[in-house]
């Protein structure tokens, strides 16, 4: 690191540091003669995305975060073509988000042969970890002679806090790649115009005065592709900046080193016209406003009365927003709720206050989160927490007691983990290189989710396992079971939560990827790899791609199955089900607790591991019939029929099985003792009378499709548990080679009950897109 520094400091720079360019408020760039030549300006916009560990390009199918800076290009080159800046020069726009767009290439390169026509490649909002790829891609079209323009908050923060002379931006000035560090409002038709003269510099840097940034409350809006939209999950998404900066001086932060901690706001007009507009002529009816701090924007307040406005009109948009832990302005959240908001991002970081003060977080309060969490849920608002693994006082076992208390007493409803990252902008990447500490050179693994510096508690595999586990425990069955319960009685909210929690799982524990950066269906393209990985021929990849397929269309089966039972036991319930429920607790209770249906169940659990296979296959039926829900008189007169046959069975089995084993007479002895008893005590008549009638206070047949009683907690269940033991004896029997244990009418019915089960709970969710 001491001889890298050395090497660095000698090198001779490529570009100047203070180049000039146009300012807000100056006259419109003047073309040179050497522009006349064209008629036609074509600007390619490119949201690059990252390499994979295997040398891939990640995209999928469908995307599901649209690129905000994508937008925001997008509507400034729209403005300067509204205007006509350039009034002989007609202006095209192409915008490609690569996370669900294959970059054509050829093609592009084809549009710039097309006569008169200037074409330039601009690599938009190009993050730390897109730079590897982002470089290819400009390689490629500099091999035809294209120019090529980079920004984002990876050039911006490299170029403000470092320098120009930092070995990554040297590459790009000896690629001729333009660089662009800050924010380009009031500055992109002076780019432009230099595009057409032929007169670009190597660098525009707008950055270097933090308190003399662009006003961008009149800057032209973000503009969002169609085109672009339909490779995404939902067209009706879309991504808006209100504001830009944030107070706080969090040291791993790039945001406040690029945008600065002074908060600049759009007018809440131009935002309540810009959703108006998309609304009417896109449909657009989702946002996610990236403001990296939305509730220390100073109007605050006249931005949610402008949607509340757009909502009595009929424009009725929802969004996301990021907000702090700090505390919050008089009616924010009410007013939030009133506005739209359905989820909102926190970045929590820790719950450790010695990890926040470490890390310059002061403003978040451990000892507050629950509450906070509570008035955002109060409003119907869903909460996800930003949470760091990896801060200076973690350990692989303090992690892993931090994420249990953030599910056991924080209660988030969506949780997104991050691996604790120093990038080029941030004070912490700051001080790491003045003090000469080991970074990962490969500027690729930056993406939050692999360990790129040495942490002094936990090796890197610790560090890796404590960051996957994270992930595995928040989206474990039982967590999510917990998070839907909690908005059973919110079905708007809930069911947001499902395709929040679905989405998250998939992206995080079956793709393999972060969910902000993740879509459904990762595709793989053969020759797209990365330089220095080889290319597999093509038998050989598609070898590769159909194990993946297979894995994936395993591992989603499971997955469904899993969120089906999820559904099942926490889904919205009419007050006709409730009502249902707590009669057949209390009716049903009474009987199940007379017939002891409870500790026969206990012990015949326990009994399982003694009894042989085949005495198990003729007691399994009344392990179901125990879970059996009654109707009517005529239910409970066939149940006591079948369940007095329990004791012919016990008989049977004495005969064929309790001679030579002790211990299969002992638990046969048990069982038997234990329906003796219970049955001299019946109160068929009681029961019958009870029944009378109650069919018709019952719900429809679909909501009583899956309904079981759990004899040890009394309570009616809806779960799917039947078909799954179905399928679980059905393999033991074939397995066995048993396979005359197998009862067709009933696997018949399990197949149809399956069927109706995954396309009722698909459908559902498929409804929420």
């Amino acid at each position: 690191m001491e001889e890298a520094t050395k090497n660095r400091g000698a090198t001779i720079p490529l570009a100047p540091r203070d180049p000039t360019s146009p300012q807000p408020g100056s006259q419109p760039p003047r073309l040179l003669p050497a522009a006349r030549k064209y008629t036609a300006l074509r600007v390619v916009l490119i949201k690059p995305t990252k390499y994979d560990d295997d040398g891939y390009v990640v995209r999928f199918w469908k995307g599901v975060y649209p690129g905000n800076s994508l937008n925001v290009l997008h509507g400034l080159t729209e403005d300067v073509k509204r205007r006509d800046v350039f009034p002989d020069i007609r202006i095209q726009v192409d915008t490609f988000d690569e996370t669900a767009e294959k970059i054509p290439v050829k093609q592009i390169v084809g549009w710039s042969r097309h006569a008169a026509t200037k074409l330039v490649v601009c690599l938009v909002g190009v993050q730390t970890n897109q730079f590897p790829r982002a470089l290819d891609l400009g390689r490629q079209f500099r091999t035809h002679g294209i120019d090529v323009i980079m920004g984002g908050f990876h050039t911006s923060g490299t170029v403000n806090m470092l320098g120009e002379q930092e070995p990554d931006i040297q590459q790009l000035f000896r690629e001729s790649i333009i660089v662009v560090s800050g924010e380009v409002e009031g500055h992109w038709e002076g780019i432009l115009a230099d595009v057409l003269n032929g007169q670009l510099k190597p660098l525009y840097s707008f950055a270097r005065d933090l308190k003399g940034l662009v006003d961008i409350e009149s800057a032209p809006p973000p503009a969002m592709s169609p085109k672009t939209m339909k490779h995404f999950a939902s067209r009706s998404f879309g991504t808006v900046e209100t504001s830009r900066g944030c107070p706080f001086a969090c040291t791993f932060c790039t945001i406040i080193n690029v945008q600065g901690r002074t908060m600049r706001e759009r007018s809440p007009e131009s935002i309540a016209e810009l959703i108006r507009k998309n609304y009417r002529e896109h449909g657009f009816d989702f946002y996610f406003f990236t403001d990296d701090n939305f509730a220390r924007k100073k109007r605050w307040r006249e931005t949610f009365e402008a949607l509340i406005r757009l909502r009595q009109e009929g424009i009725k948009v929802s969004f996301m927003m990021q907000v702090d832990l700090a505390r919050k302005p008089k009616d924010f959240v009410r007013l939030a709720a009133e506005a739209g908001c359905t989820q909102v991002f926190i970045g929590m970081e820790s719950v450790n206050p010695q990890n926040l003060k470490a890390e310059g977080k002061g403003q978040n309060k451990v000892g507050e989160y629950q509450n906070i969490i509570r008035e955002w849920h109060a409003a119907g608002i869903l909460v996800q927490t930003g949470y760091i693994i990896g801060l200076p006082f973690d350990t692989q076992e303090q992690v892993r007691q931090d994420i249990q208390y953030l599910m056991d007493e924080i209660q988030p409803d969506i949780g997104s983990f991050f691996m604790l990252t120093p990038l080029p902008g941030s004070h912490d990447h700051l001080e790491m290189k003045k003090r000469g500490e080991w970074m990962d050179p490969d500027f690729n693994k930056r993406d939050s989710f692999h360990a790129t510096v040495a942490h002094p508690h936990m090796t890197t595999e610790q560090w890796t396992q404590a960051y996957e586990d994270a992930w595995k425990a928040f989206y474990s069955k039982e967590n999510l079971t917990r998070i839907l319960s909690r908005w059973s009685h919110n079905p708007r909210a809930y069911w947001s939560a499902v395709v929040m929690l679905m989405w998250y799982k998939n992206a995080a524990l079956i793709e393999k990827q972060h969910p902000m950066i993740a879509g459904f269906f990762r595709l793989k393209d053969r020759l797209s790899r990365r330089p220095g990985f080889a290319i597999d021929p093509l038998p050989v990849h598609l070898w590769k791609r159909a194990k993946d397929v297979w894995h994936l269309v395993v591992s989603w089966a499971c997955f469904l199955k899993e969120m089906e039972e999820i559904w099942l036991q926490t889904r919205p319930r009419s007050e006709r089900e409730k009502r249902f429920a707590e009669e057949i607790e209390r009716i049903q209770g009474e009987i199940w607790q007379t017939l002891k249906i409870a500790e026969w169940q206990r012990a015949y659990a326990d009994a399982k591991a003694a009894l042989p296979a085949k005495a198990r296959a003729l007691l399994d039926p009344f392990e179901d019939l125990s879970s059996k829900i009654l109707l009517s008189p005529k239910d409970l007169d066939l149940f006591l029929k079948k369940w007095g046959s329990l004791q012919d069975r016990i008989q049977d089995l004495y005969r064929r099985f309790a001679g030579g084993d002790g211990s299969v007479k002992q638990w046969l002895d048990h069982l038997a003792g234990l329906h003796r008893e219970a049955w001299q005590s019946l109160k068929v008549e009681e029961w019958e009378e009870r029944y009378a009638g109650f069919r018709d206070r019952l719900p429809s047949k679909m909501q009583l499709l899956f309904v079981k009683f759990d004899a040890l907690s009394n309570r009616v269940v809806y779960s799917r548990q039947d078909l799954r033991n179905c399928w679980t004896r059905t393999w033991e029997q074939v397995r066995g080679m048993r396979l005359w244990n197998i009862r067709p009418a009933r696997l018949a019915v399990t197949c149809v009950k399956e069927v109706v089960l995954t396309t009722t709970f698909a459908v559902r969710v498929l409804s929420c897109f």
